[in-house]
């Protein structure tokens, strides 16, 4: 496997779906009850617990969404009052109410009971921590749903939130460039190390995330700061200094095949 595999992403949505099926969902504008698709995906790369509401199966594998919102907005989950076989009713704060039917009561009650499980519940990480998808590439053994923790002076991968499994630590004095590009829209965050990155050395590594900008940010102001200390720092510090200036004008000079090698054309 050569580069980075932008195909890795796709299909993400199917190990985190905590329920789906089509539904009969009332219209808030004109209350007309429709056939629609409903997920309810668990936090992700993608986004946080949400229920997302598409207008067929077919909306749903091609991830065209109509609208969507997050399970820790929700108040309440009860049965509907008119129909108490088959009906749900979720109220969301700030006194909106969100109102569909199912094909059966068994299929009302499995919903029921997820709906509830999930309300209220807050996903949040701890400060510094951000859920990601790490795309398959040559300078890794793993691939997939990961948290990335941005601390003073290093970016850690971990396989889940216990973080009892580490994929790679990385010291920020050692990389090279980090670039997402909000404007396109596209949740990429790439990480370019340099050779002294121990012990993965000279390395690419694109992440996917709902939280990029979130990650390039934390991980820009520590990078600075980190910069700013050292500058003030002894001699010793001096070849770092070097090393930063000289990733600084050198970020653009790469050939463009070993760009296209590396899928530095998709971000």
């Amino acid at each position: 496997m050569n580069g980075t595999d932008l195909d890795g992403y796709s299909g993400v949505e199917q190990c985190i779906i905590l329920k789906q099926g089509e539904v009969r969902m009332k219209s808030r504008r004109l209350g007309i009850w429709r056939k629609r698709y409903v997920v309810l995906f668990a936090p992700s790369s993608k986004g946080p617990t949400r229920l997302v509401k598409y207008a067929d199966e077919r909306g749903f594998r091609e991830e065209r969404q109509l609208s969507f919102f997050r399970m820790q907005d929700v108040t309440t989950v009860v049965r509907l009052s008119f129909n108490e076989d088959h009906g749900i009713t979720i109220s969301l704060t700030g006194g909106e109410v969100r109102q569909f039917i199912c094909n059966d009561a068994n299929d009302a009650e499995d919903w029921l009971q997820k709906l509830q499980t999930e309300a209220g519940k807050s996903d949040t990480l701890p400060v510094g921590h951000f859920r990601a998808f790490l795309i398959p590439s040559m300078f890794l053994n793993y691939d997939g749903e990961c948290i990335v923790e941005v601390t003073a002076d290093c970016v850690n991968v971990f396989t889940d939130t216990t973080k009892r499994d580490k994929v790679a630590g990385m010291k920020i004095s050692c990389i090279r460039r980090y670039t997402s590009n909000p404007e396109k829209r596209n949740n990429n965050l790439l990480i370019e190390n340099g050779r002294s990155q121990e012990p993965i050395g000279e390395s690419l590594l694109l992440f996917k995330s709902y939280q990029a900008v979130d990650i390039y940010n934390r991980l820009d102001t520590n990078a600075r700061r980190l910069r700013g200390s050292v500058s003030f720092g002894n001699s010793s510090n001096e070849s770092f200094n070097r090393r930063v200036r000289r990733s600084r004008s050198t970020s653009n000079t790469m050939p463009r095949e070993r760009q296209n090698n590396l899928g530095l054309n998709s971000l």
